[in-house]
């Protein structure tokens, strides 16, 4: 173990125990044994924001910059470090002192809402997002927000994420409707369940992972009602739903597609059950699942479905930071009467006012549709009968489901990111 290790290890004791100053001398010390330790900065800075000191937290990465040319995302990635040790009063307060003219007034804005979302204050949160949108404002080509950047995800969630007068403001989305293929039910509908589990993705997608999807459905669901939506399919897409539909007969298996369009990105095929929604409503008048196809079932749905039977929307609640990530767009289901109609046609509408937005920033467009309009929703609809999951169920998704895919789902998502607009 080197000096510097050393230093850490005992600095690490010295948080654990309340001791930040003693900490904080030892980070120091360690990044003078080794400046290129960066659990040191990381550490020194939590230190820092410990004992109240954020002005020389701001400081320091005044340094990083001097030393590293990297202040911008020291800056980031230590307030996102303190979000996640529920320093909340700390990120909040360093956002309020830095002014506008600050480098680090983005990050900290970014992580002011996070952190003001993880004490349950939403309204302040949404604050903090707008005022990081209007200050992003022209500043794209000055901002390291590249796809392999560390601040990418920050940026793209605070300019997806909108409030309730966005949300209130939304037409019908017709120039943008009447440019997207329309779906075409290709088989004669199966079967009459109470509810229809549904999925969305791509012809390369569905080789990938339809066959895991379909086959654990048919193991814990035997006499469900599935419905698969493909884009732009082609013919060894079209032959494997066929080899499924023969090897699971117990299931009531579905299919509708469309043809190319304008929009090919990760983020169009991830939003796509979201705006094909409404026309499953509408053919089959059930409740309808919506999941990711790149999942596989554990258990049956019953206890689930039962739990949410008298909403018009339910969903998975995300405890986590980042206003994109708290209502995961893994499961969510819609009853087919006004309410849940009305719901999933607004989140539609705001999937489609946002399509333009190019990789690598559009990517959890379909969860910031969800976030925004269920906050809408709140205010503006307050008989909507919206539900969370986690509180009727007490347990998140992984009992139903798990996620699937690797490196080979990563590729196909930034593959398909870059041919984002086709046609456009």
């Amino acid at each position: 173990m080197t000096e510097a290790e050393a230093l850490i290890r005992t600095a690490v004791a010295d948080l654990n125990a309340g001791r930040p100053a003693a900490a904080a001398s030892r980070f120091l010390a360690a990044l003078q044994a080794d400046p290129e330790q960066e659990q040191a900065w990381l550490g020194l800075a939590l230190a820092l924001a410990q004992q109240g000191m954020l002005g020389d937290l701001v400081g320091l990465a005044d340094y990083r910059q001097r030393v590293r040319g990297d202040g911008f995302l020291f800056f980031h990635g230590a307030a996102g470090m303190l979000v996640s040790y529920r320093l909340f009063d700390q990120v909040r307060a360093l956002a309020r002192m830095l002014p506008e003219a600050s480098p680090y007034h983005l990050p900290a804005c970014y992580n002011a809402g996070c952190a003001a979302l993880l004490q349950g204050c939403e309204d302040a949160a949404f604050e903090e997002f707008a005022r990081f949108r209007r200050s992003a404002a022209g500043h794209a080509a000055d901002l390291p927000i590249g796809a392999d950047s560390p601040f990418n995800v920050a940026w793209r969630q605070a300019m997806l994420i909108e409030d309730r007068a966005y949300v209130e403001a939304l037409g019908d989305g017709w120039a943008i409707r009447r440019r997207l293929p329309a779906p075409v039910f290709t088989v004669p509908r199966r079967g009459s369940a109470e509810a229809i589990l549904a999925a969305a993705c791509d012809a390369r997608y569905f080789r990938l992972f339809a066959p895991g999807f379909v086959l654990s459905a048919a193991t814990h669901m035997p006499d469900m009602t599935v419905h698969l939506h493909l884009i732009e399919p082609d013919d060894t897409a079209l032959a494997l739903f066929a080899a499924l539909a023969a090897e699971t007969p117990s299931l009531a298996l579905n299919l509708s597609t469309e043809a190319a369009g304008p929009w090919r990105s990760g983020a169009y095929y991830a939003s796509s059950r979201f705006l094909v929604g409404s026309a499953l409503l509408r053919h089959y008048g059930a409740r309808l699942v919506l999941t990711d196809v790149d999942v596989e079932f554990t258990a049956p749905l019953d206890d689930l479905l039962a739990a949410t039977a008298d909403r018009d929307f339910a969903g998975f609640r995300h405890d986590g930071a980042g206003p994109c990530s708290r209502w995961p767009a893994v499961l969510t289901i819609w009853d087919p009467g006004a309410g849940g109609a009305a719901l999933l046609d607004q989140v539609a509408r705001f999937i489609l006012s946002k399509l333009d937005v190019e990789w690598p920033y559009n990517w959890m467009l379909d969860q910031a549709a969800l976030g925004s309009v269920l906050r809408w929703a709140r205010a503006a609809h307050p008989a909507r009968r919206i539900g969370v999951i986690n509180d009727l169920t007490g347990r998140h998704f992984h009992p139903w489901l798990r996620s699937v895919g690797g490196a080979e789902k990563a590729a196909l998502i930034r593959t398909a990111g870059r041919s984002s607009l086709a046609g456009n």
